[in-house]
């Protein structure tokens, strides 16, 4: 069962692979480990992809940084 948001989910073609194989958070790039949380599902060219986020959310960026 999927989480439900109010943010919708984004545009599977334009993630980072990592991100496609929930490797890396869907928000914020960052690497997921063993921690994580389901951000919903979507389907690109016929295939199920489950987004995952970072639990219980995404880190703060740096000031002036960029994700890693």
């Amino acid at each position: 069962m999927t989480e439900q948001t109010t943010e919708s989910l984004p545009e599977i073609a334009r993630l980072q692979p990592r991100q496609q194989m929930a490797m890396d958070c869907a928000r914020c790039a960052r690497p997921l480990g063993a921690g994580g949380r389901i951000w919903g599902e979507t389907r690109h060219r016929g295939h199920l992809f489950r987004l995952w986020v970072c639990a219980p959310h995404c880190p703060p960026r740096a000031p002036g940084g960029t994700p890693p």
